[in-house]
């Protein structure tokens, strides 16, 4: 198969048009900031964490999916309007609601599948919203470098496994990601947080390039981990909301890897 037809098989061009629709609508909220990133931050988050829960309860579970909703919409609104409030009491809350939902329910179910629930609706929360969060009071240049790094090194680590790649890097996850695709985009990954940081940062270039190799090894982890979870309920996309691209959490699990692993950097050294 020549590398024209194994794009065409890849759906490359539908990928490419509802990437560059999503970019557009990245790029404007960037640009204008403030409410417009939040009201970003926020919707992504409870889209992407209302299609974690559909894929886990695909029928029923209408009171579990409403709570976990509601709580991981109010995370993020907690997180934006006070902005110096510790946000731990704000996920302990969401255990604690989550705990007094598995206890009802149980009382009724006399089963383990409140339990499930219950974990499902934390896991959800921890995993988009909890993730996500932080970018809100990031700085531009830092809101980008996190969009930026995972997209880049997926794009070049999905071309190089398109034209050259051929050694499988863990068939049992993802089957389809290869070796050489996973190399490109780290060195992409690593070239695109010099880049920013060489223009933008305030930090040497090699704290950068550090960065980004972690957090282009957290995105490829990230991927990996979205992966597990789709093939471990047998679906193969998060949903249908993007073509070419799935859902909004097959778009997201990259970002999320990076917005952590970013703010547990940042945490500890100024990069901007």
């Amino acid at each position: 198969m020549s590398t024209i037809e194994k794009f065409r098989a890849a759906g490359i061009i539908t990928r490419i048009a509802t990437g560059l629709i999503l970019a557009a609508a990245l790029i404007g909220a960037w640009v204008m900031g403030g409410w417009y990133i939040a009201a970003l931050v926020g919707l992504l988050a409870v889209v992407g964490m209302g299609e974690f829960l559909f894929m886990f309860q695909p029928s029923g579970g209408w009171g579990m999916k409403l709570i976990g909703l509601l709580l991981g919409a109010g995370y993020i609104a907690v997180a934006f309007f006070l902005p110096k409030y510790p946000l731990a009491p704000a996920l302990g809350v969401c255990f604690l609601v989550a705990a007094l939902y598995a206890l009802v329910c149980w009382s009724r179910e006399k089963s383990l599948d409140p339990l499930r629930r219950a974990a499902v609706m934390l896991c959800g929360i921890v995993y988009v919203p909890v993730l996500l969060a932080p970018a809100i009071h990031f700085n531009s240049w830092e809101q980008l470098l996190i969009v930026l790094v995972p997209a880049v090194s997926d794009m070049f680590a999905y071309f190089a496994g398109v034209c050259i790649g051929s050694h499988k890097i863990w068939p049992s996850v993802s089957p389809k990601k290869s070796i050489e695709g996973s190399i490109v985009g780290l060195l992409a990954a690593v070239a695109a947080s010099c880049a920013l940081g060489f223009f933008c940062g305030k930090a040497p270039v090699q704290c950068f390039a550090i960065l980004g190799l972690a957090m282009g090894i957290m995105a490829q982890l990230g991927d990996f981990f979205e992966s597990a979870l789709k093939r471990a309920v047998n679906v193969k996309d998060s949903s249908r909301l993007l073509p070419g691209h799935g859902g909004v959490l097959d778009r997201l699990d990259s970002i999320t890897f990076c917005a952590g692993t970013y703010a547990a950097a940042a945490a500890y050294f100024p990069f901007f």
